[in-house]
């Protein structure tokens, strides 16, 4: 990391507590990765052993950043690397400013890192209180999703730490279950009549409408959406309907139609925002810009349509024991989608799962529904 070392991300999170994300951020920059390869390289020729003088901070680091694949498209996202920093560096907080985490006797403290002092109570310690965490001004405790994608990455580097022999202890299998039963599996199933109901009570408001039907009606995710460019649409001369263009999630290429409907809110939205709306394929600009004229951030924009549909106060939302984020528009969109005749191979491939296991999951319901035996019965004979 730049005339930063990795050393110091200790300190930081000890001395900057309020600044977390500014430590996310310092070990974000991938400047710093090849020099720590090449010391790795260099100390298992010399000693014969690979992290023989890493810190807990270069492990951390080295674990998010490696590569894996020739073509750096395929590596982790930054997204994906920011979420992992923040799982793993809660977990090194917690480390760091729980007295009693490392406490033991001081005769089985011999190592010189936390991580290398780990014993599997700590283990359930840490998760006993992830359990019992009460966040935000609310005080609501994290969901069982959410714990479940916190502890699944903390058990994978776990467990890359022990196959590195960094650590004694094959801490991974101490982690306890955190798989979700069907019942804690969050329902984010969308329905027409519902989309409606919100689109129809921001139908006079082009900024919110235009957003909210392109979630509908192309099933991609936020971060797709807030990434869009307006060179990105263009006019297909084979079927007359405009489509955009674009990359997803893990690289994936997709050509998304735009219904005539949708585009004239895509149009709306931008003469709102007072920019072009002249189709024209070198601009590079966004294809639905905030209000300085930028990109959003998806996580900004994903907060802002969760705000907007809240903010409708419709039964339905209010009933809700989640809220309604967008991408419960990419289950309408598979649910819409089959309702309407749609196969699911092809529900599949354009919501870009690369499992089909995972579009069933978005359409359980209405599967079941399908096969429901009674609708076999004859109701005539009753």
């Amino acid at each position: 990391m730049q005339n930063i070392s990795l050393m110091n991300i200790g300190t930081e999170i000890r001395e900057r507590k309020e600044n977390f994300h500014k430590v996310v951020s310092l070990m974000l920059n991938t400047t710093y990765y090849d020099a720590l390869e090449e010391r790795n390289e260099h100390h298992q020729r010399k000693n014969g052993g690979m992290f023989s003088d890493f810190t807990d901070e270069d492990m951390m680091y080295y674990y998010v950043h490696q590569r894996k694949h020739i073509r750096k498209n395929r590596e982790r996202k930054e997204n994906t690397k920011i979420e992992y920093l923040r799982i793993l560096l809660q977990f090194y907080q917690y480390a760091i400013e729980s007295e009693s985490f490392l406490r033991q006797d001081v005769d089985h403290y011999i190592e010189e890192t936390i991580f290398k002092n780990l014993r599997p109570w700590h283990i359930r310690n840490y998760q006993m209180y992830l359990s019992t965490a009460l966040l935000g001004k609310g005080g609501k405790p994290y969901s069982p999703a959410t714990l479940d994608a916190k502890m699944t990455i903390l058990k994978s580097f776990m467990k890359w730490l022990h196959e590195t022999k960094y650590i004694q202890y094959p801490l991974h299998k101490e982690i306890l279950s955190t798989s979700l039963s069907e019942q804690e599996i969050p329902n984010r199933d969308l329905y027409y009549h519902e989309v409606k109901q919100i689109l129809d009570y921001y139908k006079d408001h082009p900024i919110n409408h235009g957003l909210l039907t392109m979630l509908a009606m192309t099933g991609l995710r936020v971060q797709e959406i807030a990434n869009a460019s307006w060179g990105d649409v263009y006019l297909d001369s084979l079927s007359g309907h405009y489509r955009l263009r674009g990359v997803g999630k893990g690289g994936k290429k997709f050509d998304k139609l735009l219904h005539p409907s949708l585009y004239e809110r895509i149009l709306a939205f931008r003469a709102r925002r007072h920019v072009s709306t002249a189709l024209n394929t070198s601009d590079q600009g966004p294809l639905f810009p905030s209000k300085d004229g930028g990109y959003y951030h998806y996580k900004n924009l994903s907060n802002y349509i969760v705000r907007i549909i809240e903010r409708t106060e419709l039964p339905f939302v209010k009933e809700r024991a989640d809220r309604i984020t967008p991408h419960y528009f990419r289950h309408f969109y598979a649910i819409y989608s089959r309702q309407q005749g749609a196969d699911i191979f092809l529900i599949q491939k354009e919501l870009g799962h690369s499992d089909r296991k995972t579009t069933e999951r978005y359409l359980e319901k209405v599967l079941q529904r399908e096969q429901e035996i009674g609708l076999m019965w004859k109701e005539q004979d009753f």
